[in-house]
């Protein structure tokens, strides 16, 4: 028996028990409580799994909402990979879904950590835990390099996580986020030390970024790279989003302003032009930030929740 014997709506619900089972480590009760059919049901609905190829040595993840689901976004917004997690439940915290889309990106991450390989690394609560995950075998052989100044910012993330230890194989654009003047900025970008791990950045093989929403959750915010008042503004001048520090509206175009002057590193559109550059975001409060960064045309492959993939498909909302 293979996938094709299964009706979409069935795939869905194979691949539900799967992530429920494999992914969360649930036990069949519990996922029998949580599906409301019997625990008997919920050994049969994994066996079937296994059967139809949704379980081989990974979990089919494209089953979720179906394949055209995916299919679709990629099609409309020019991308060449989407994954999509199940919803737990509606009201799943902003933590519980990045942890999530943290597993999975790890694991998307990992097809590209080869020998010799170098990986981009942008910064945000999603992608540190995504780094997190990894461990440090899989770095043997490969390099990360930052993607943005912010030596500040990075290090107490990634010093010492677990027994990982990730800052061994990270080069860091040795410059902060944000310089403290625009000649300030100027002069960092002319430093050899600073435009070599730049330039390095931007002939990686992958890049893991994260987007931010224009909302009082951003890391950005949380981290005290911005305050209320800088937010507050940035949102008066369109802004819905922002994606290793620079901020952008509905269409996907960087808003010209303080941060631009200010910020070192690689810029969103030299994303356009470097390989394999993976969004990790999730949650309806970041939906429009994701629909618009998709609109700029800067990312290839995005690992999103269930909710926001539906979402967009649908029209932007407004106001």
């Amino acid at each position: 028996m293979n996938s094709t014997n299964t009706q979409p709506g069935d795939r869905e619900t194979l691949v539900r028990v799967a992530w429920y089972y494999y992914r969360d480590n649930l036990t069949q009760a519990q996922i029998a409580k949580r599906l409301h059919v019997s625990r008997a049901t919920a050994g049969r609905l994994l066996d079937r799994a296994r059967q139809t190829g949704v379980v081989t040595i990974e979990i089919d993840t494209s089953g979720v909402g179906g394949l055209e689901l995916a299919e679709s976004i990629c099609a409309r917004y020019g991308l060449d990979d989407v994954v999509i997690i199940p919803q737990d439940e509606p009201s799943m915290s902003g933590q519980a879904t990045n942890s999530r889309l943290a597993l999975e990106a790890a694991h998307y991450l990992s097809r590209y950590l080869k020998p010799g390989a170098t990986i981009g690394v942008g910064w945000g609560d999603t992608v540190m835990r995504a780094m997190q995950v990894l461990k440090r075998e899989a770095f043997r052989d490969a390099s990360l390099v930052t993607l943005t100044g912010g030596i500040d910012a990075y290090t107490p993330k990634v010093t010492g996580i677990g027994n990982a230890a990730l800052s061994d194989f990270i080069r860091f654009i040795p410059s902060p986020f944000l310089a403290s003047s625009p000649e300030a900025a100027s002069m960092l970008r002319r430093e050899r030390a600073v435009t070599d791990v730049i330039e390095l950045a931007k002939t990686a093989d992958a890049s893991l970024i994260g987007i931010g929403a224009v909302d009082r959750n951003a890391t950005i915010l949380q981290n005290g790279i911005v305050s209320d008042e800088q937010l507050t503004t940035l949102r008066d001048h369109g802004a819905v989003g922002d994606i290793l520090g620079e901020w952008y509206d509905p269409a996907g175009r960087v808003i010209d302003g303080e941060f631009q002057q200010l910020r070192i590193g690689v810029a969103v559109s030299d994303l356009q032009s470097m390989s394999n550059v993976i969004a990790v975001a999730g949650g309806m409060d970041k939906l429009e930030a994701i629909r618009a960064a998709l609109n700029g045309g800067c990312v290839n492959a995005l690992i999103t929740s269930e909710d926001v993939a539906r979402g967009l498909l649908l029209p932007a909302r407004h106001g």
